[in-house]
């Protein structure tokens, strides 16, 4: 199994989980960002400390424009402009990128989404999508292999 397909697989495991900010409990309570490091954990991918997220608020996307997502998300992954399975999908709401998700399979990801938790959803889904119409996303990443320096 490649790394993508075991990412993609883990990820398929935390569905239901329940949102909570900042939070990484399978089954419990986790938000986005840390679905993403929970994942990677789990696959052990990545190891306890390999990556630090700092503490933030469940509303800094819509106070500040501060790219505080690509900014851990570099660390840990590449840019890349085609997905592939296991790729993290990164849309944003409000100033800046402030919601990551796994694409677990054709045009479906797995993301946690405030009062929904952890749910999988399609590409083309009105959550992606502004009242515009157009699309929230922004960047696609790619696990590099490695954790932070």
């Amino acid at each position: 199994m490649g790394q993508g397909e075991l990412i993609a697989k883990t990820a398929l495991t935390w569905v239901g989980t329940p949102y909570m900010n900042y939070a990484m409990v399978k089954g419990r309570g986790v938000d986005c960002a840390h679905l993403i490091l929970g994942v990677l954990l789990e696959a052990k991918l990545l190891h306890e400390g390999d990556l630090r997220i700092e503490a933030y608020s469940n509303e800094w996307h819509l106070h500040r424009s501060e790219e505080k997502f690509i900014k851990h998300i570099k660390k840990i992954a590449y840019e890349v402009t085609e997905p592939q399975i296991g790729d993290f999908l990164l849309y944003q709401y409000g100033r800046c990128i402030s919601h990551g998700a796994i694409l677990v399979g054709p045009n479906v990801v797995a993301h946690a989404f405030v009062d929904q938790g952890v749910i999988l959803s399609k590409l083309d889904d009105v959550l992606f999508y502004d009242n515009a119409c157009k699309s929230r996303l922004r960047k696609i990443y790619r696990f590099n292999g490695k954790g932070e320096p």
